[in-house]
Parts: structure tokens; sequence; C-alpha cells
């Protein structure tokens, strides 16, 4: 079973990603190019969510 800090940086992985996605195609991206960016983003911040959680975790 997957911890809650680990579905809260899946979430937010796929949040980001959704988001960047939709504003890439409202401003007229093609579809490639426009995944492209999102999912960039969302490993972005799956690594940044990740390096919070971690240094969060230290006494």
């Amino acid at each position: 079973m997957l911890s809650e800090r680990t579905l809260l940086t899946f979430l937010c992985g796929i949040i980001a990603t959704a988001i960047i996605t939709g504003l890439m195609l409202a401003d007229g991206a093609t579809w490639p190019n426009a995944l492209i960016v999102g999912l960039g983003a969302g490993g972005g911040t799956l690594i940044g969510v990740t390096s919070l959680i971690s240094k969060s975790k230290r006494p």
C-alpha cells in the first residue's frame, strides 16, 4: 500500500502536468509540444516535492 506522502507526491505531479498541458493547448501549441512541456513540468514537480518531503522527515 502506498503511503500518504507518496500519494501526495504523485498527485502534485499529475496536477502540474495537467495544468501546464492545458495551458499550452489553450495557447495554441500542438499536442506533442504541449505534452513534452507538461511532462517536464510534472517531472520537475515530482523532484521538488520529493526533496521537500525528504527534508521534512529529517529531525
